[in-house]
């Protein structure tokens, strides 16, 4: 099947082109673009398009820039069609608003082309993305783990069509060197500095040595994954994202992910992260789980119910009590007791769980030894077994403890000494050995 019958096919099979279409065509001076514009305009009259033009952006990216600005203009008075064009200091405001090149150039062209259909009442963007660019869109995603990325994208996705969706970028040369259309070469594409063009010149021809047919398997592949996310997109619909309390009983887990992810976003404009999905589907039996995600937000579970709760900031409160060996006290700042208790070595209580009881070696020791239970200051350090002493902030972290916890742990103090980060793990100081007698001990409950 030649060029211009898949062109027209892939019209037919995804209804691209209705009669009395108003056309803009998203022109970038590149051979796919000016393909699109040159079979668009030869076959406007068999098609019934009412109107085509062209919309340039020059982004002022490259020193060439203007030249294509001056290149678009010519070949649109070439094809007999209008051309709009406008100069965007793209560096520059990406700079400004701290947003990759890529990103604002993108973000300048669908602005710009969206004033153009609103001021001059075109109806559709006809775009010169084709069958070679699903498949480099689909390998890229797939390499940086995005999985929405990974389904590419549609021949028809709102007013935005993509007549060259059944067309390899070989086939789309072919034609331009065949028909003398001109084009222009953007040199940066040869740059394998920028990760698509490495896809593209290294990783594509890989695959294609494994799956010479790799463009047309993963088109399949790409129109089977929006099949069933436009199912799973139809369930979502069902949910109240307005409400404030989620209830996800009976939900499986496929439908569980993607209403929390949509529900979130409504409430608080915050995209959660791919790992944040699935540490939520992981610990979905837990009866509570409590997740932060962003904007200093948590995502808070009981049961089947999820509520979303704002970090309130607080002031630390430091706190500091002595107690005698012996003794018992109630940390009202955690809503603990740390109760301690001299004992002989042949009476040691089995420790199944230095979370709750951690006993220490000290040497001499009476009732009125004392001990200081404390909050964690700045400087502290802390010594586990088999390792050297370690920031208190790093342990904490490996102990996974959530970051607005940390300041009201009680830590059990002697001799300038961290003992015991109680609740979560004792020290390697004084240890209990074979010529231990009498052994101090520490348990902690909450009240």
């Amino acid at each position: 099947m030649n060029v211009e019958k898949k062109f027209l096919q892939c019209i037919k099979d995804f209804n691209l082109i209705s009669k009395n279409d108003k056309i803009l065509i998203a022109y970038s001076t590149g051979a796919d673009s000016s393909a699109l514009a040159f079979l668009l305009a030869k076959l406007k009259d068999y098609l019934k398009i009412k109107k085509i033009a062209l919309a340039y952006l020059n982004h002022s990216i490259r020193k060439e820039s203007d030249e294509e600005e001056i290149f678009a203009k010519q070949f649109a008075e070439k094809l007999g069609v209008e051309v709009f064009t406008k100069k965007v200091n793209i560096p520059y405001l990406s700079k400004k608003e701290k947003k990759s090149i890529e990103q604002k150039a993108r973000e300048e062209r669908y602005k710009f082309f969206t004033e153009i259909l609103q001021e001059k009442g075109f109806n559709k963007i006809a775009t010169g993305h084709h069958l070679s660019d699903l498949a480099e869109t689909m390998v890229l995603w797939f390499i940086q783990g995005n999985k929405k990325g990974m389904m590419g994208f549609k021949p028809k996705e709102g007013n935005i069509i993509r007549p060259l969706y059944y067309l390899k970028k070989e086939e789309i040369f072919e034609y331009v060197k065949k028909n003398n259309i001109p084009y222009r070469e953007d040199v940066t594409n040869k740059s394998i500095d920028y990760l698509r063009n490495k896809v593209r010149i290294e990783v594509i021809p890989k695959l294609k040595e494994i799956n010479e047919s790799l463009e047309s398997s993963l088109m399949v592949l790409s129109n089977l994954a929006f099949v069933d996310e436009d199912f799973f997109s139809s369930q979502i619909e069902k949910f109240k994202l307005e409400e404030k309390i989620l209830n996800l009983s009976g939900v499986s887990d496929a439908i569980y992910y993607r209403i929390l992810d949509k529900w979130i976003y409504y409430q608080i404009n915050c995209k959660i992260s791919y790992n944040q999905m699935w540490q939520l589907i992981k610990n979905r039996k837990k009866k509570k789980y409590k997740l932060k995600i962003c904007k200093n937000y948590y995502l808070i579970k009981e049961n089947e119910t999820y509520i979303l709760k704002k970090e309130e900031k607080k002031e630390k409160i430091n706190y500091s009590y002595e107690i005698k060996a012996g003794g018992e006290i109630l940390i009202k700042e955690s809503n603990v007791k740390i109760k301690s208790y001299i004992t002989d070595i042949e009476n040691l209580p089995n420790i199944k769980d230095e979370k709750k009881v951690a006993c220490f070696d000290i040497g001499k020791i009476d009732k009125n030894t004392k001990f200081i239970i404390r909050n964690r200051m700045k400087g502290d350090r802390f010594k586990p077994f088999g390792s050297s002493e370690k920031k208190l902030k790093d342990v904490m972290i490996d102990l996974k403890i959530p970051v607005d916890m940390r300041d009201n742990i009680p830590l059990v103090v002697f001799q300038d000494k961290i003992l015991w980060v109680a609740g979560y793990k004792r020290s390697a100081y004084f240890p209990i050995n074979e010529n231990s007698k009498k052994v101090i001990c520490f348990e902690i409950k909450e009240v």
